[in-house]
């Protein structure tokens, strides 16, 4: 019998123009590879971000662009992330890097996340209409 697979994302993953500025200690500034109302994936390797391990809590801003345009201030996303999970990676499928939950810390960053996944909604990643 054929194994039934489920998926708990609450929201799509939306492909996106962005990066994110992690503020902690240190800033640091991270390639966005997707985007969801609820979570995000950043690119990078458990070496380049030792620190970077579940349950760690972050304050970040999302700079979301659109393609060719430049960063637009209206998709400035700040929100509260929890790291979920740490991904190798897949070669030819995806880059490594960090699964996180992101919270906008207030109802306008709610807002422009909307707008921003609302703009780029037209490259869903693993939808099956592709």
């Amino acid at each position: 019998m054929p194994q039934e697979t489920t998926n708990r994302r609450r929201a799509p993953r939306i492909e996106v123009f962005a990066q994110a500025e992690l503020q902690g200690q240190d800033v640091r500034i991270m390639e966005v590879r997707n985007l969801s109302a609820g979570g995000i994936y950043l690119v990078g390797t458990r070496e380049e971000y030792p620190d970077l391990v579940p349950g760690v809590d972050l304050d970040m801003v999302v700079f979301g662009t659109e393609e060719g345009l430049g960063d637009d201030p209206d998709f400035n996303i700040s929100c509260q992330a929890r790291i979920i999970r740490v991904d190798d990676g897949n070669p030819g499928k995806r880059p490594p890097g960090f699964g996180a939950t992101i919270d906008p810390v207030d109802e306008d960053n709610r807002e422009r996340l909307n707008k921003l996944l609302m703009r780029a909604d037209h490259i869903r990643v693993g939808d099956p209409r592709r």
